[in-house]
């Protein structure tokens, strides 16, 4: 298996199996414990210590329907706090604090350290990736690391519903990697004192002031779009260049200089497979309109009919962009003779797809870098297993070719507003 980048993260973050002792007993020495409340630390295998601060049954006020959703997006909570910096994609971006994020601000004996000044208001700047239902419907999980110094530290934070009283109650982990010297100065006080300050804060930061507000807002920033009924073949977007050779020409867009039309190949965004966020992304640079779209939400992959863009950028294109998709239509119909034509549905439910548990070699990968740490250190850093599905496989070019058949949606309910029929 191989690594993006090998000095950050381990490889997938959010699969446990990558590290198989995160999530469960094995292999942490608990240190401190409180009826609901626990700390434990244990080697880590790219280099220092993991502390591990568990507390369980906290109470959420009017929690959200979907559990998952508990916690905030980062770029949602830097908009709304100030501080985004970069946003890379929904669920995933860099943010500039005056002081440590969220809850671990209050635990101020570790994370004084950990970001390397915290409590004297010097700028952290953070790069942050989230995951809904994962490792299990309802959770969502948050990795988090430092950047722009040469001691970067990296933390994992997960909740869940509580398992006993699922209602109102969630569990909160939060892990976090320590130099060894750093570990190595801390005495039984330190630890007490940890635990009690990360209980306090785990409540307040799933209760924190205009939280709710945070959420609405955060349920409410991406539209999925859903492309169906590509039965003749991939989309056409349209094209300027008279020397392009294999187009469509319909009279019908001459009026908004898009008579010429040309199939959508793959291939000419550099890849092997059909993904409407790709897809999409060239529409609109042919319509000269830089918007982001996304093929992935909340560190999940869309399938490959399913893409995402934030709901202010699709409001303020919408229009412009239904008009130019029935011409679209029209070219396809040209094109391909028959009436049938690709149809565009917005604001459905994301499908993503299914992930597989990595392989044995992941395990030996880890083990190999455990023993590597133990002459230098390492740390593999934001870094996520991608593993193809038979699902996305199915909308490989060579599949398209030789079964002339393309992949089309029929999940979609009746009350789905079809954008252009």
């Amino acid at each position: 298996m191989a690594f993006e980048d090998e000095d950050h993260w381990p490889a997938n973050p959010w699969q446990a199996q990558a590290l198989p002792q995160l999530l469960s007993d094995a292999g942490w020495e608990v240190e401190v414990t409180r009826p609901q409340a626990s700390l434990s630390h244990c080697h880590c295998p790219w280099g220092g210590k993991l502390i591990r601060v568990t507390v369980s049954g906290i109470a959420v006020e009017d929690p959200p329907v979907n559990k998952s959703y508990v916690m905030v997006r980062p770029e949602t909570c830097a908009i709304f706090e100030g501080g985004l910096l970069e946003h890379q994609a929904p669920g995933e971006a860099v943010v500039r604090r005056s002081e440590p994020w969220g809850m671990l601000r209050h635990c101020s004996i570790l994370f004084s350290m950990y970001f390397n000044d915290g409590i004297g208001g010097i700028p952290v700047v953070t790069h942050q990736k989230m995951r809904r239902d994962y490792p299990a419907p309802g959770d969502s999980a948050y990795a988090f690391f430092n950047e722009g110094n040469d001691d970067t530290q990296a933390g994992f934070l997960l909740c869940s519903p509580n398992l006993v009283d699922a209602d109102n109650k969630f569990d909160l982990i939060g892990i976090f990697s320590l130099p060894e010297e750093d570990f190595a100065q801390w005495s039984g006080i330190h630890f007490q004192l940890l635990l009690d300050s990360a209980q306090r804060a785990a409540h307040w930061f799933l209760n924190r002031p205009n939280l709710q507000e945070l959420r609405q807002l955060d349920q409410a920033s991406y539209i999925v779009l859903t492309i169906q009924s590509c039965k003749r073949g991939l989309p056409l977007y349209p094209v300027n260049g008279r020397d392009v050779e294999h187009t469509v020409t319909i009279a019908a867009g001459e009026r908004l200089g898009l008579d010429r039309w040309i199939r959508f190949s793959p291939a000419r965004v550099g890849s092997d497979k059909f993904r409407l966020s790709e897809f999409v992304k060239l529409f609109l640079m042919a319509l000269g309109l830089d918007v982001p779209i996304y093929g992935c939400l909340d560190g999940r992959r869309l399938v490959p009919y399913q893409c995402a863009l934030k709901r202010e950028d699709w409001n303020r294109i919408r229009t412009q962009f239904v008009e130019c998709f029935l011409l679209q239509k029209t070219a396809y119909r040209r094109a391909n003779g028959g009436s049938t034509a690709p149809s565009l549905h917005e604001d459905v439910e994301p499908r993503f797809i299914q992930e597989k548990p990595p392989p044995m070699e992941t395990f030996q990968k880890m083990e190999q870098i455990r023993q590597e740490c133990q002459s230098h250190r390492v740390m593999v850093r934001r870094t996520f297993v991608e593993v193809e599905s038979d699902e996305d496989s199915e909308w490989s070019v060579e599949k398209q070719r030789s079964e002339r058949r393309h992949k089309t949606t029929t999940f979609l309910p009746v009350d789905i507003p079809v954008l252009a029929a």
